[in-house]
């Protein structure tokens, strides 16, 4: 068995609007981990930050403010998370492709990150056809079966020179480190005012 600091990280990226959607990309993390993949699953694996809304008002912010601080939280949190894969699972199934799902995989491809997209959903933006700029993503190929996914990223590992691209984009690696820290934060927080500190710190608010 491959040991967890070996295994290669996968980010899902994708619909999660409903139990249909969820049940959808568990399935997908599922078989990803059981062919031995790290995943980040942002509804399972993420934080829980919408708790802390209360505690944010207890320390003076106001309805504003605990958006503004918590939206910038699951933005950098969810960002780092990606940079911080080896690559990322995109489901696009759905009437259009979600737009978070989509922003994730830009900056997947962007920073040189392994972007495989999961389709098996008959619908289509252009006349059959899926929108090239999304296509573009994982090298216009796309896999319309769930099993076939880890296969899918095996092949593209094969041909990579181990460790992760560096990123080197001023605007990514700002906020890789942040994401970093609130990841930490999010892991071993155990005390909310602290958490709501400790961000509001971090994120400058």
């Amino acid at each position: 068995m491959i040991g967890r600091e070996q295994m290669k990280k996968i980010y899902c990226a994708g619909p999660l609007f409903n139990a249909k959607e969820k049940e959808e990309m568990a399935e997908i993390a599922g078989v990803l981990e059981n062919a031995e993949y790290q995943v980040f699953l942002p509804h399972r694996d993420g934080f829980e930050f919408a708790g802390l809304s209360t505690v944010f008002k207890e320390l003076g912010l106001n309805d504003i403010e605990t958006n503004d601080i918590l939206n910038r939280a699951i933005f950098t949190l969810d960002v780092f998370q990606v940079l911080d894969s080896d690559g990322l699972i995109l489901n696009i199934n759905g009437r259009v492709p979600d737009e978070g799902a989509m922003v994730e995989a830009g900056i997947a491809w962007n920073a040189g990150k392994e972007v495989v997209i999961y389709k098996n959903d008959a619908r289509t933006l252009l006349n059959g056809n899926d929108n090239p700029l999304l296509l573009g993503l994982s090298g216009f190929n796309t896999v319309d079966c769930i099993q076939a996914i880890p296969t899918a990223f095996n092949e593209r590992f094969k041909c990579l020179k181990p460790g992760k691209p560096k990123i080197d984009n001023s605007n990514l690696s700002s906020i890789y480190e942040k994401g970093k820290t609130i990841a930490v934060l999010a892991k071993d927080g155990k005390d909310q005012k602290e958490v709501c500190l400790k961000l509001q710190n971090i994120l400058g608010a």
